[in-house]
């Protein structure tokens, strides 16, 4: 099969982006609350130390505060200087005293003043703010209600003023696509006015827009506590849950939507995936056509119904939906994306090769149709193409099918050291029996290639890596013909024909009939000078099929082997009729231009079994 054909999550995203554009048809009846923050903690909870005590005195007595005071000498004066003394210093203080309270009351008398000026000032300012906000001069009203606080900090008239100011503001600058730069204005909105719902549903919508679930559903879950009247939100708010993979609270909240008395396109859909999500698709098919009745741009609608009827083996059905989708939005690519796997997996490789065609070239970085489309061209045999697909898909696709596919196709074009090195990632990913398979495949291939350069050392070495996979293969898994096929193949090219036999026997007991096992099990018994059953082997696999030129080749050198020429010549007859150019090499070694080595020279059989549909 193609490398992860499940399209339902590459539609994911684009559900996501549907459902919130559709859920800001309420975004204009909006109003929200305020987050609190919490109060700035004291210098006590957040120092312990004792030397660090901000803002606090203390005085430390270096002794008991109550040891006795020390009787000092003192001189004697008489009582007359002493009591004049005391009278000036007294005076004195009193003097300055009064003085003080005099310059305490006039500052307080002052400051009292310019309080009432700046009130006054600050109430005149909100005043004109008023003004300018209801006239549709936001920027003057916002000014104006700045102003206002700067005179007088709490003015709560003047605070919710310009939390409504601003809010106007956001509005205007969100527009109609909700842009991300309204949500300062919201935001200080709602730090204004604790209860400026319409700011944090606002906040909500451009959040949700964006696809920041998390923020979108505070946000709406702040406005909805602030005004329950707004039960168009519940809707947009279960969405958003739902985009955030929690179903339950999804489901919670459609239920509260819809006892609210809301009948929506939104609700209906929003019902409909959480069925699909349940796997309820008759139930999630009839919420969509509910919603595609009510609106029938839904292109997301008939989507979820192409999904519902692919579960209900409805293709044919879900084709048609598809269908639909890209006919409301042709930018629909998981539907397009959704009708290449269909096309694909019922043998309509064109068909599959334009969808994905058309999903890359609309999103180059869907590496999912990346893949799709490798795996198509493969099919199609165009594999130097599969090869720039795969490369593409692997940079957010790392999965042992895709590197195993890529080996593949990279084998076909002839990149065998490339081949061995994806095959060896899948093995890597995961090493079962099938990539150690796979991986013998490559070096037995690349061998064969280097074998053909005359590199007889390298072909060795990678021989011995080919069987070396190849044993491991088969002890991760006893069953797999494909296993012992490369095993034997790989024992055949190193002479060692009697494990190349033992091998390709068990090869052929697990999968009858097997020609390609039968032709290198043959090869092992001429190797070994078993002509009987060389030629016996041989004999089976023209039976199976009178146009395998691999089989008469090798049978006819058998019999030329054994002695018996008349059989090898009649052998010889029959190839070229098939095949004139194999028959002349035939002719060679009949006529001694050709000597064969049974250890070196043998026609080898490529492809093990092609571990792809």
């Amino acid at each position: 099969m193609a490398v992860g054909y499940t399209s339902l999550v590459a539609g994911e995203k684009f559900m996501s982006q549907m459902a919130a554009a559709s859920r800001l048809l309420a975004a204009f009846l909006l109003s929200a609350t305020m987050l609190v923050s919490p109060l700035p903690a004291g210098a006590q909870d957040l120092v312990v130390t004792e030397s660090i005590t901000s803002g606090s005195s203390c005085f430390v007595f270096r002794e008991s505060r109550k040891k006795p005071q020390a009787r000092g000498a003192v001189g004697h004066a008489s009582f007359n200087q002493q009591s004049s003394v005391h009278r000036k210093n007294h005076l004195l203080i009193a003097s300055l005293a009064q003085k003080r309270r005099n310059a305490a009351i006039a500052k307080r008398k002052a400051a009292a003043s310019a309080a009432d000026r700046r009130i006054a000032m600050s109430n005149m300012l909100t005043t004109k703010a008023e003004g300018f906000l209801d006239s549709g001069q936001t920027d003057l009203a916002i000014t104006n209600y700045r102003d206002a606080l700067i005179q007088n900090p709490r003015n709560a008239r003047a605070s919710e003023g310009l939390s409504n100011a601003l809010t106007s503001k956001g509005i205007d600058v969100a527009g109609d696509h909700n842009s991300e730069a309204a949500v300062p204005f919201f935001e200080e909105a709602v730090k204004l006015d604790k209860q400026n719902d319409v700011a944090y549903a606002k906040l909500a919508a451009i959040y949700d827009d964006k696809g920041d679930n998390a923020q979108a559903i505070a946000n709406y879950e702040s406005a909805i506590r602030l005004n329950r009247e707004f039960s168009t939100l519940f809707t947009p708010l279960g969405l958003a849950y739902l985009d955030s993979g929690n179903i339950d609270k999804a489901e919670q909240n459609a239920k509260l939507a819809e006892a609210a008395g809301v009948d929506t396109p939104d609700l209906h859909y929003l019902r409909g995936v959480i069925f699909f999500k349940q796997n309820r698709n008759s139930e999630s098919v009839a919420e969509m056509d509910k919603a595609i009745a009510l609106d029938a741009t839904l292109a997301s609608a008939e989507y979820y119904r192409g999904q519902a009827f692919e579960r209900m083996d409805r293709p044919d059905d879900a084709l048609i939906a598809y269908k639909r989708a890209l006919e409301i939005d042709p930018a629909t690519t998981s539907a397009e994306l959704a009708i290449g796997v269909i096309d694909y997996n019922k043998g309509d490789y064109n068909g599959a090769l334009v969808a994905y065609q058309n999903v890359v070239k609309a999103e180059p970085q869907n590496y999912q149709a990346h893949a799709n489309l490798a795996s198509t061209l493969r099919q199609l045999e165009r594999y130097a193409d599969a090869n720039a697909e795969y490369k593409i898909a692997s940079g957010g696709i790392k999965t042992a099918d895709l590197y195993s596919e890529w080996g593949f196709c990279l084998g076909k074009t002839n990149e065998w050291e490339k081949s061995v090195a994806r095959l060896q990632t899948a093995n890597e990913i995961s090493p079962d029996a099938i990539d150690n398979t796979n991986v013998g495949w490559a070096y037995y291939n690349q061998a064969n290639a280097q074998t053909k350069d005359k590199d007889d050392a390298s072909a060795k070495t990678n021989y011995e890596q080919a069987k070396v996979y190849s044993e491991k293969a088969t002890q991760l898994d006893p069953n797999l013909d494909a296993a012992y096929l490369n095993l034997g193949s790989s024992h055949n090219a190193l002479g060692e024909f009697q494990l190349a036999v033992d091998a390709l026997n068990t090869a052929v007991r697990l999968h009858n009939g097997w020609a390609i096992a039968l032709n290198q099990l043959g090869v092992g018994y001429r190797g070994l000078k078993d002509f009987s059953n060389a030629i016996n082997t041989f004999n089976q696999v023209v039976s199976l099929d009178g146009n395998n030129t691999v089989g008469l080749f090798n049978l006819g050198e058998a019999y030329y082997a054994s002695g018996d020429k008349k059989n090898a010549k009649k052998t010889n007859e029959r190839l070229k009729k098939i095949d004139p150019s194999l028959a002349s090499r035939l002719d060679d070694i009949f006529s001694g231009k050709v000597v064969v080595d049974s250890a070196t020279d043998k026609i080898k059989s490529k492809i093990p079994k092609i571990p792809f549909p």
